[in-house]
C-alpha cells in the first residue's frame, strides 16, 4: 500500500508548484486535484446554494484519487489532504448539512486513512494572495480575499490542533525551487524518511 505525502495549505500556498518539483526530483508519482472537475464550484463561488454538493463532489474525487494511489506501492506526493475537506465543510456547511457531510468523511477516512505525513506550507499571507491573483483561476479572481484569509486560518489551527497526522509546519516564503536550498532538503529529508 503506498504511503501518501500530502502537501497542504491555504489556498494559494505553492502546493501543487511544491509537488510537481518534489515528484520530479525524488521520481516520485504524484495526484493532483483539479477543482474544475467539480461541476459545482463555479456556481459555489458565483453564491449559489450548492455548499452541500460542492463539498461532497470534492470529498469524493478526493476519495477516489487516494484510493487508486493506496493500491500502488511506494510513496505518492499529493497537492491536498482528505482532512482539507473536513476544514472547508466546518467553513461552508450547515448543522444539518455537516451532519450528512461527515457521514461519508468518515465512511473515505475509514477506507483509505489519512495522510502518512503532511508537510503543511504556511507562507504570509500577501504571497499567498499574490499567487492567487498571478494564476488568474476565473473562478478565484473574483472572490473576496477574506474568504481565502479565513480559510488559510482555519486549515492551519486544525493542522496545528486537531490533525492525527504527521506534520511538518513550513514557512516557504523564502523556499527556492533548487537543491541545495535549505528548506527544500528539509522537505526532501522528510520525504525520505518516509519511503
Amino acid at each position: 500500500m503506498a504511503k501518501i505525502i500530502s502537501f497542504e495549505g491555504g489556498i494559494g500556498a505553492g502546493k501543487s508548484t511544491l509537488v510537481n518539483f518534489f515528484a520530479a526530483e525524488l521520481g516520485l508519482e504524484k495526484i493532483l486535484e483539479d477543482s474544475y472537475e467539480n461541476p459545482f464550484v463555479d456556481d459555489f463561488y458565483a453564491g449559489a446554494n450548492v455548499k452541500l454538493e460542492t463539498e461532497l463532489v470534492f470529498l469524493l474525487q478526493h476519495y477516489s484519487l487516494l484510493k487508486n494511489a493506496r493500491a500502488k506501492d511506494g510513496s505518492i506526493l499529493a497537492d491536498f489532504s482528505i482532512e482539507k475537506d473536513l476544514v472547508f465543510a466546518r467553513m461552508n456547511l450547515t448543522t444539518k448539512q455537516y451532519y450528512v457531510f461527515k457521514q461519508v468523511y468518515d465512511y473515505v477516512v475509514e477506507n483509505v486513512g489519512l495522510s502518512d505525513l503532511v508537510i503543511f506550507l504556511d507562507p504570509p499571507f500577501e504571497i499567498s494572495s499574490q499567487n492567487i491573483a498571478n494564476r488568474g483561476r476565473p473562478n478565484e479572481v473574483n472572490i473576496n480575499l477574506l474568504y481565502f484569509k479565513n480559510y488559510a486560518d482555519h486549515i492551519k489551527s486544525y493542522f496545528v490542533h486537531e490533525s492525527k497526522t504527521k506534520v511538518l509546519m513550513m514557512d516557504n516564503s523564502d523556499l527556492e525551487l533548487d537543491s541545495r536550498n535549505e528548506k527544500v532538503r528539509e522537505i526532501t529529508d522528510a520525504i525520505n524518511v518516509m519511503m
